[in-house]
């Protein structure tokens, strides 16, 4: 679990965010007080934000595997095929790409906060709209897509936060152990799902779960999540106002005695807690970005290796009730080396991201400030990220080919088991390693690049999952997974070269190009890696469309 706050730099064991995770730690280190500090907020702060993004994250990936195991069941309950169960899964695939697209921009613009309540709001509406739903497939497929558009907005702007309160080198250290936590409490959602189902004989008890998670997180998120968006509380020195503040903040004395003791601070320096510019048509930005040759090198790579966790979480339940003949409750217990090796994975990658960085760091003599690495253009950030990145591809290809070949022919359990977590460990790590990267080439529009790694993954997976069953019947598993291996190893092989020879290139040009797009003053903030001051039109801004 997160620490319970963040007053000190020892972290309390119970009590809501700290007052000062508001507007960052009012007790700086001395590095703090240099100039050009990418944000103040405090170590102690940071990892309470990684552990409650974690939790937040749940429920994105909690919604996809509890849900899996009802797989079967849905088709005896709704009397439809598992094809038509499938559906639920691509339609549940394809608001995720969509939904991001428009919740990041405002997450960007309006800040972390007051979008967060509101979509987790609306996946609890979702939820409990599911739980009462008896007998209609038409209203399986609405509110499942409802719970999508819900959840899965939660994930870039986790990102988005990670952005907020850390520099590019730290990055790693945040990711690791959030999607860790994010990943290990979801493994346990196959199993509380199978149990659930076959424990009450229905699938109600299952969403009902999901809606009492989500009241839970709406709390937490209320009371105890800091205002992280560089445009309402710049490097996080500002203390945020409104809407932006945690409900903590309106009720502890001790909170609302620290505020009357910087507001004449915040009353001497220029307004900044508001909003950036906002237009409808700033929700197409992340398709734009994918227009761009160095960030669809990247999303390529980021949408195979993401599509084999979509294909197998679909794949698995059906295999082993068929083949194996195992129930729900069995189902959800097969489906935890899948998330056994998205736990591990997320923390393997979080290390080696940050290693790999130093590395390449040491062997570029790479002396840059803080300023040009954020904003990479002088750094080679493709070759940091993607260092060693090749054995896992070719790994994750034999994996998948072998798999297939292993279900084809029956074998024991133990075997498609083991190659669950192998397999699920491996692709998880290159999903992160090109997410960071992703993020990395947009720094001033993180959750934005995010929300266009999000469309293109789960377009991707959508299509995979739709075309899984068809595939299956006129192929057979064998060959399946074989032909689907060698897709993904082929399209991550050549985003690798393509990101590692031209990445960079590209990156410095599509940079310059929107320089000359922006007033002067604008322009010497892009070059120098810094945000622009609050009430000017951001990056997205400059990328969207205009009207």
């Amino acid at each position: 679990m997160a620490p319970g706050g963040v007053l000190s730099p020892e972290p309390l064991a119970s009590a809501p965010a700290p007052a000062n995770t508001e507007a960052g730690s009012t007790n700086r280190d001395p590095a703090t007080e240099k100039a050009g500090v990418y944000s103040v907020f405090s170590p102690a702060t940071r990892t309470y934000l990684t552990y409650h993004l974690g939790l937040i994250m749940l429920i994105s990936t909690l919604t996809s595997t509890i849900y899996s195991p009802l797989i079967p069941m849905l088709g005896t309950s709704f009397s439809v095929s598992i094809q038509a169960i499938n559906t639920t899964v691509t339609v549940y695939a394809i608001c995720q790409a969509i939904s991001p697209a428009l919740f990041s921009s405002l997450a960007d613009a309006f800040g972390r906060r007051p979008v967060l309540l509101a979509i987790i709001a609306l996946y609890a509406c979702a939820s409990l709209g599911l739980a009462l739903n008896r007998g209609s497939f038409a209203a399986l497929l609405a509110l499942r897509a409802l719970q999508s558009v819900g959840g899965s907005a939660t994930v870039p702007i986790a990102y988005g936060v990670v952005a907020d309160v850390a520099d590019v080198p730290l990055r790693g250290a945040m990711l690791g152990p959030m999607l860790a936590t994010c990943n290990a409490i979801c493994a346990a959602g196959p199993v509380v799902g199978g149990a659930l189902a076959l424990g009450t004989g229905g699938y109600a008890w299952v969403f009902i779960a999901l809606l009492i998670v989500a009241l839970a997180l709406l709390v937490s998120v209320g009371l105890a999540l800091p205002e992280t968006g560089r445009n309402v509380v710049d490097d996080g020195s500002r203390p945020a106002r409104g809407v932006w503040r945690t409900w903590w903040s309106f009720i502890s004395p001790r909170e609302r005695a620290r505020r009357e003791d910087v507001g004449h601070v915040a009353q001497e320096a220029p307004e900044i807690n508001g909003v950036s510019s906002w237009h409808p048509m700033d929700a197409l930005v992340p398709l734009r970005i994918i227009l761009y040759p160095d960030a669809a090198a990247v999303l390529w790579m980021v949408a195979s290796s993401y599509s084999v966790y979509y294909t197998f979480q679909a794949a698995v339940p059906v295999i082993f009730a068929e083949i194996y003949g195992y129930n729900e409750l069995e189902i959800g217990l097969a489906l935890l080396p899948v998330f056994a090796g998205l736990t591990i994975g997320g923390i393997v990658a979080g290390k080696l991201i940050d290693r790999n960085y130093a590395r390449v760091a040491r062997r570029c003599d790479a002396n840059l400030d803080r300023e040009k690495r954020e904003d990479g253009g002088e750094f080679p950030l493709e070759m940091a990220r993607y260092r060693r990145c090749m054995p896992f591809i070719l790994l994750e290809v034999a994996l998948i080919a072998g798999y297939g070949w292993a279900v084809q022919y029956h074998v024991h359990p133990s075997v498609p088991l083991v190659l669950h977590f192998f397999i699920c460990g491996t692709s998880t790590i290159l999903t992160h390693t090109s997410n960071a990267l992703l993020v990395d080439i947009f720094p001033g529009m993180s959750s934005t690049a995010y929300a266009s790694g999000q469309v293109v993954r789960c377009g991707l997976s959508a299509a995979s999952v739709a075309v899984l069953q068809p595939i299956i019947d006129a192929v057979g598993r064998g060959w399946y997974f074989t032909i689907f291996a060698l897709f993904v190893g082929v399209t991550g092989v050549v985003s690798v070269i393509i990101s590692r020879l031209k990445g960079m290139q590209w990156r410095r040009k599509r940079q310059m190009v929107a320089c000359t797009r922006k007033p002067v003053g604008q322009q010497l903030l892009s070059e120098s890696g810094q945000e622009p001051p609050a009430g000017t039109p951001s990056e997205s801004n400059h990328m969207a469309p205009k009207t």
